[in-house]
């Protein structure tokens, strides 16, 4: 069941907040993933998984990082964007296999990047840019972020034009993968999230 927090009208939004609302669809979905053994909905929870990362990487790259600059907090940025295009390289490899025991293993070096990469903002990133930050910039940048994670492409991309015959290969395995569970690759099974942003 979503967990929709009633926004007032005019009540300001938290990018920190909205930031951990995505780690912590990940970290769930993760859990989630880990705890069944029935193939469909194992596939289901992985597509949510690798969408919900990608949405989530792409969207604070092109919204909440800019902010880091302004904030003087350039190293943290570039360090981010780092580690959030490790985790893709990772959900490529494990987009390239059917679901299986090699499957598991990328999936979760995926995760614990992501992870760990955000347990790194909420505890020492996070505390630091709210004290940069005006309660309207706040919101100003929350805003962003939220508007952003409706315009980036759910799927991971391809890191440089070499990784492009991975991607290939990864829409065709994983169609296959697909196939055996009853799903066509053009419709992707999904499941909801724990915690669901505000409308804006």
């Amino acid at each position: 069941m979503l967990l929709v927090r009633a926004m007032a009208s005019g009540q300001l939004f938290d990018v920190t907040r909205e930031v951990k609302s995505d780690h912590d669809n990940v970290r769930d979905l993760f859990a989630r993933y880990q705890s069944t053994n029935d193939r469909t909905m194992k596939t289901a929870i992985a597509n949510t998984l690798v969408r919900e990362m990608e949405i989530h990487n792409d969207a604070v790259d092109i919204s909440v990082y800019n902010y880091y600059e302004t904030a003087g907090m350039g190293d943290m940025a570039s360090q981010n964007k780092a580690e959030l295009m490790k985790v893709r390289e990772y959900a490529l490899k494990a987009e390239a296999t059917p679901l299986s025991e090699e499957y598991d293993r990328a999936l979760e070096k995926a995760f614990r990047v992501f992870d760990d990469h955000a347990q790194d903002e909420e505890q020492r990133q996070h505390p630091l840019l709210k004290k940069k930050l005006s309660a309207e910039d706040n919101d100003k940048i929350a805003r962003s972020f939220l508007k952003a994670r409706k315009t980036v492409a759910p799927r991971p991309r391809p890191l440089t034009p070499q990784m492009t015959n991975v991607a290939e290969k990864a829409q065709e395995l994983r169609g296959r993968a697909h196939s055996e569970v009853g799903e066509e690759p053009t419709n992707r099974m999904f499941v909801d999230v724990k915690h669901a942003h505000p409308t804006i």
